[in-house]
């Protein structure tokens, strides 16, 4: 599985769709100061991208 892959995967369980998953990949972020699927060259990268989207998760479900 590619990076880019993985990534796809985990902002789908977080944002619920397909869609608004490669949306997000796709957008500037001011996080990375670029896309997301940008930074998805490498393993680094990709943890980057994983480690945002847990706090993204956790922003959406503060239980």
């Amino acid at each position: 599985m590619s990076y880019y892959e993985s990534a796809l995967n985990r902002a789908i369980e977080v944002l619920g769709d397909k869609e608004r998953a490669v949306d997000w990949l796709e957008k500037m972020s001011d996080a990375f100061g670029k896309s997301p699927r940008e930074i998805l060259s490498d393993q680094d990268g990709l943890d980057r991208v994983l480690r945002h989207l847990h706090s993204i998760e956790l922003a959406l479900n503060p239980d």
